[in-house]
């Protein structure tokens, strides 16, 4: 089994509601089963998501996600073998758009505002990386 690590930008679909704290308990139950984790930023209506995990899972999740019609221009951004994963402790870590997490974008961005199609992917995974360190998970 390949050691994959995927990550993708998407918007929340217009005129679509979400309930956050129902899709972290799914994608935190369904991620367990399939043994993958990762890490999950949602603000502005953007989605932010890396998953980790056996290649087959990864991608199956990944299609999964996909194919929901809350996710609108969806747009891969990276899909590697990994050595590693960085997520390991996190079935689904979630961070969400707050202004102590905002003040870290200027480190990975040439923007104060997060505008993740502008950001390559090893700055977009630093990013989420650098908010997995926090001591601050949802």
């Amino acid at each position: 089994m390949y050691l994959t690590r995927l990550m993708y930008v998407s918007e929340l679909t217009p005129g679509v509601d979400i309930d956050v704290p129902q899709i972290l308990e799914s994608a935190r139950r369904n991620n367990a089963k399939a043994e993958v984790t990762g890490a999950l930023w949602f603000g502005s209506n953007l989605f932010i998501q890396v998953l980790e995990g056996g290649r087959r899972a990864v991608s199956s999740t990944y299609h999964k996600i996909a194919a929901d019609s809350r996710h609108g221009n969806i747009e891969l951004v990276e899909c590697r073998v990994v050595s590693e994963r960085i997520f390991h402790k996190w079935t689904m870590g979630y961070h969400a758009d707050t202004g102590e997490n905002r003040s870290r974008v200027l480190r990975y961005s040439g923007h104060n505002e997060l505008i993740p199609r502008e950001m390559s992917p090893e700055s977009l995974l630093g990013f989420l990386s650098d908010l997995n360190l926090s001591d601050k998970h949802y």
